[in-house]
């Protein structure tokens, strides 16, 4: 069975703009990378593994979708400022990468993130390394300027939080 999309993507694709340029930081098999492109995004998922981004082109070929999957060291890269209409990441952490983020979505893009808290490290499922675990209302703090959709942090179960934000139109915040 094919990997699903993400719930919180799925949740909220009405916010997805119509047509533009669409960014998967950290994509893995590329499956939030197909959704975005079956809504008529131009889509490109940046991860690490080649094994990861090979599965990702072969699901696209299959569904007959054009998505650009690039192996890119996100640690080493840097994006164009004011370029995606919509920016996702999920399961992955790099605080360092905020910034960019937040510069390489255009103004009015959407951003759509979502990974494990440190609060994760109770019920002793993986990640399991402090460094890949995001602090209490760490994604409120770093895109809390935004216009917020949706914010969550789930301490039970599990450790997630979840944002849904908006980049303003206004130059503050970029």
């Amino acid at each position: 069975m094919a990997p699903q999309p993400s719930p919180l993507l799925v949740r909220f694709e009405k916010h997805l703009p119509q047509s533009g340029l669409a960014l998967d930081v950290a994509c893995g098999y590329g499956q939030n990378t197909l959704y975005m492109a079956q809504r008529g995004l131009i889509s490109t998922g940046f991860d690490l593994s080649m094994k990861a981004l090979a599965a990702g082109r072969e699901a696209a070929a299959r569904s007959n979708l054009t998505v650009s999957f690039v192996q890119v060291d996100l640690t080493r890269f840097s994006l164009p400022r004011n370029t995606f209409s919509v920016v996702i990441c999920f399961k992955y952490r790099d605080p360092q990468l905020y910034p960019t983020l937040r510069a390489t979505l255009r103004p009015g893009g959407l951003l759509v993130y979502e990974t494990y808290t440190i609060e994760h490290l109770k019920y002793g499922r993986k990640p399991l390394n402090p460094a890949h675990l995001l602090g209490r209302n760490e994604l409120r703090d770093a895109f809390g300027d935004w216009e917020i959709i949706f914010y969550h942090e789930a301490w039970t179960g599990r450790g997630v939080a979840s944002l849904v934000a908006r980049k303003p139109f206004s130059a503050a915040g970029s």
